[in-house]
């Protein structure tokens, strides 16, 4: 087998947006089916929890577009190879 001389690297500010995103879309569920709200009135989106849903599904994209990215560039390696 053939080892990769490059690390699969993943920048903290992505880490950092999609575990913001992963609590979103736990506050959101939590909302949507357990019927409880964390976050305080003021900050409350919408009756449902679609909305932190939605915002939490909107900051982990970056993170899967980035390992699309990076399969790409690992298959067109492996194709000029």
């Amino acid at each position: 087998m053939e080892q990769n001389s490059k690390a699969f690297k993943v920048p903290l500010s992505l880490f950092v947006l999609d575990a913001i995103g992963s609590i979103l879309i736990g506050l959101g569920l939590a909302k949507m089916f357990a019927g409880i709200d964390f976050l305080p009135t003021a900050l409350q989106l919408d009756k449902k929890g679609w909305g932190l849903i939605i915002i939490g599904v909107l900051l982990m994209l970056p993170m899967i577009f980035h390992f699309l990215a990076r399969a790409r560039e690992q298959a067109e390696t492996k194709i000029i190879k």
